[in-house]
């Protein structure tokens, strides 16, 4: 069993500076989750404490149940990958690994079995005897996490991993991590700014902004379900559009209405408004999803759409983006492969209204994902 628990965690350094508040999070045994948000959020901090390589200054640190907020990080159980690599420049992929095997006093036939098992899960037989600086920066990130797994560590803390390396090496080693998580069926608590990471290797996600949580959630629901307009916008590429709009209360429900364009919202999307006191001449802010527009081109159904220009087209193969201007702002748009358009022409964003978000403009909560 390797559990995490933090519960009401803060991080306040002695010039007074709050670098992580009340964080607090259960971490299941066998489970992959990663911390996301800009830089400077908390994100780093908070796995180093885990790691013992920062003072907790108010709160509780558990794994497995047991206190570890005193211990010394070698007491812990916990391995790290950094973005560095860390890797001993003079000494080889072997000598890298066995490192702290030998540090730890196992015997020799331990070890050696325990860097034969590391070097068949990540593909290093081959590189055993070579030095860091005759590989390549994924094989030398490959032997950074051989040798955090050759402890057999509870737990497993990657601290942006990946942010060296170019874009194809990201992706391939983002299944390899994958790869890695299945077969360890290990604890793994991962730090990142890079949002595609975020998505496609975490079980949860927890999104953080000024040192506070702003949601924990599957990736499913994080896209779908954002608790607040800053979720909404850091998760997705381009980012959630944003339209402040007003109200206007009718017969068949409620419209929001800006300079070119009348959106009708659907009975349920009015009922929540109104529950929330939100009535004719009230503003609320939109957020629709670049794929969640397209073009419209028979002109039917001016109700639910947008007129503006297309500023920038973005040809991306597999994909299309479009940026329009309307009015006094800009909306991204996606558009399927083998659609073209023309810059600086006129165009006119149909809305997919089963997939917009409503942000109270006070709170930024979403409107639509807030139950209570």
């Amino acid at each position: 069993m390797s559990e995490v628990c933090l519960t009401h965690i803060n991080k306040t350094y002695p010039n007074g500076y709050e670098a992580v508040k009340d964080f607090n999070l259960d971490i299941k045994d066998e489970e992959f989750v990663i911390f996301v948000g800009p830089s400077g959020c908390g994100k780093s901090t908070t796995l180093r404490m885990i790691a013992g390589l920062e003072d907790i200054s108010d709160g509780e640190l558990t794994i497995d149940g047991k206190r570890m907020n005193e211990a010394e990080p070698k007491d812990r159980n916990i391995a790290m990958v950094f973005q560095n690599y860390a890797l001993y420049p003079h000494m080889t992929v072997r000598q890298n690994m066995e490192y702290p095997l030998k540090i730890a006093k196992l015997p020799k036939e331990e070890i050696n079995k325990r860097v034969t098992e590391a070097s068949n899960i990540l593909g290093l037989n081959m590189l055993l005897d070579r030095k860091p600086a005759a590989l390549s920066g994924g094989q030398r990130q490959r032997v950074a996490m051989g040798r955090a797994i050759v402890r057999n560590p509870k737990v497993l803390l990657m601290d942006e991993p990946l942010s060296n390396l170019d874009a194809k090496l990201r992706g391939q080693m983002r299944v390899e991590i994958t790869r890695l998580h299945k077969r360890l069926k290990s604890t793994i608590v991962y730090v990142t700014h890079d949002q595609t990471e975020a998505m496609t290797l975490g079980d949860r996600i927890v999104v953080m902004s000024d040192g506070e949580i702003q949601q924990i959630d599957t990736p499913e629901n994080l896209y779908s379900h954002p608790a607040n307009k800053f979720v909404a916008g850091f998760i997705g590429a381009p980012q959630m559009n944003f339209m402040d709009m007003s109200i206007e209360e009718t017969e068949n429900g409620i419209l929001l209405k800006k300079e070119g364009a009348r959106l009708a919202l659907n009975t349920e999307q009015s009922r929540k408004l109104k529950e929330r006191g939100f009535r004719q001449g009230s503003h609320i802010t939109l957020g629709v999803r670049p794929e969640n527009l397209s073009i419209d081109q028979s002109g039917s159904d001016q109700k639910n759409s947008l007129e503006g220009t297309i500023d920038v087209f973005e040809m991306l193969g597999a994909s299309s983006n479009i940026y329009v201007s309307c009015g006094d702002q800009q909306i991204a748009a996606i558009l399927p492969a083998g659609v073209f358009c023309k810059e600086g022409t006129p165009v006119r964003l149909q809305f997919d209204l089963d997939y917009v978000h409503l942000f109270d403009p006070d709170t930024d909560r979403n409107i639509m994902a807030d139950q209570a």
